[in-house]
């Protein structure tokens, strides 16, 4: 068994732990997944969901197997990427013309207020309440120069998938979420703070920036229902 993994497993070492020791192969998948988005998604986009697959693939990894551990898991890192944005790529088009009407509403009430909106004043503004306006705001739009770029005539079809499958975020937080993730999220995706900026307005490590981002997306998918893709 891997040594790394073997710590994890004997000694309970923690998911950020674990993390920090193997973040070079989380930087190296989402360059590289980066790289093929041209420009449309960046690395640091890719991380978060690069970290869960780590953690993933650490409780998956079968020793007794003839494969190393980095390689199951950087396999499973860049599965990872790819996976959750692909979720959101496919969300129905009512609900992603809804999340683009919030985000509207929410930027034009954070103009007029000059503070971010609540979630009772963006209910009035979008005359949207309860689950439906909970689920559309976890719901992130790409924008239509992002569109443009990954369906580029110029690039082959196949590629065009891939690049549609890396697309989506999370964007703003919902009521239900405990108050730390609705502001991690809002640093994140309203402000755009980086998880190393975040970690230090939260006064945690990065890594665990990344798990509690990972545990706001899970609440997030739960809220939307069992109708959710």
């Amino acid at each position: 068994m891997h040594r790394a993994h073997a710590r994890y497993a004997a000694e309970g070492d923690s998911d950020a732990a674990l993390v920090t020791r193997h973040a070079a192969l989380i930087d190296r998948a989402a360059r590289r997944v980066a790289a093929r988005t041209a420009g449309v998604v960046s690395a640091e986009d890719l991380w978060s969901a690069g970290a869960m697959g780590l953690i993933e693939a650490a409780r998956r990894f079968d020793g007794a197997r003839d494969v190393k551990f980095e390689t199951f898991a950087a396999h499973r890192i860049q599965g990872a990427m790819i996976d959750e944005l692909r979720r959101l790529d496919h969300l129905p088009r009512r609900l992603r013309a809804q999340a683009e009407e919030v985000e509207r509403a929410r930027a034009r009430l954070g103009h007029q207020l000059q503070r971010e909106p609540t979630t009772e004043e963006l209910s009035l503004e979008v005359g949207l309440e309860g689950e439906e306006l909970s689920a559309v705001m976890g719901v992130a739009q790409p924008t239509p120069a992002v569109l443009e770029a990954v369906e580029s005539p110029a690039v082959p079809a196949d590629e065009q998938v891939e690049r549609r499958q890396l697309l989506g975020a999370v964007a703003g937080a919902v009521a239900e979420l405990p108050e730390r993730l609705q502001l991690l999220l809002s640093l994140h995706y309203v402000e755009g703070l980086t998880y190393r900026e975040i970690a230090k307005v939260l006064a945690v490590s990065e890594p665990r920036v990344c798990q509690l981002h990972g545990e706001a997306m899970a609440l997030l998918r739960r809220v939307a229902g069992p109708g959710a893709p």
